[in-house]
């Protein structure tokens, strides 16, 4: 763990401030939520993702896609690698979002990209998942043995939907 030598005090009701350096390093922004645990005697804040709470039935959607088609599918939020489909667990889960794909993210629409990511460079599409007609995440394919065009959008489509109605019942 990076340690930063910033110090904070904590004021009569309870509250501290999140260095400027660290809520830049981090992405966050006024409003989005935190989570707190406990570990030993340390307080851990991490950013908070409603799609941390996703079920298993997402992780049977990303293995039936991967049936499909051969492609890693995964699912990330704005920052992010939530989930994978089971063979590329130990590559892609937890990884961090190149600035690239954050940006590519903030576009709102399907997106189709050769991007470098993990010292390699990917083909890799970007169907965006909403809450409240806002970006939260994505489903996102690295194509390994089936091309972008020969993906049923039907099928994805579904398989979004089902994730969007998810984190809506996580709320």
């Amino acid at each position: 763990m990076k340690t930063t030598g910033m110090v904070r005090r904590i004021d009569e009701l309870g509250r501290i401030v999140i260095p400027k350096e660290i809520r830049k390093q981090l992405m966050m922004k006024e409003g989005e939520s935190i989570s707190f645990s406990l570990e030993e005697d340390k307080i851990i804040l991490t950013k908070f993702s409603m799609l941390n709470k996703l079920s298993p039935v997402i992780q049977s959607l990303l293995e039936g896609l991967y049936q499909q088609y051969h492609n890693s599918f995964l699912v990330c939020d704005l920052n992010q690698i939530m989930m994978a489909s089971s063979q590329a667990l130990s590559t892609y889960q937890r990884k961090l979002l190149s600035q690239e794909m954050q940006l590519l993210l903030q576009q709102e629409k399907t997106i189709e990209k050769e991007i470098f990511f993990l010292d390699e460079t990917k083909k890799i599409s970007f169907f965006p998942l909403k809450k409240e007609l806002k970006v939260i995440g994505a489903l996102m394919m690295i194509s390994e043995q089936t091309p972008y065009y020969l993906i049923e959008e039907s099928l994805i489509d579904f398989v979004k939907n089902v994730i969007e109605q998810e984190i809506e019942s996580c709320v």
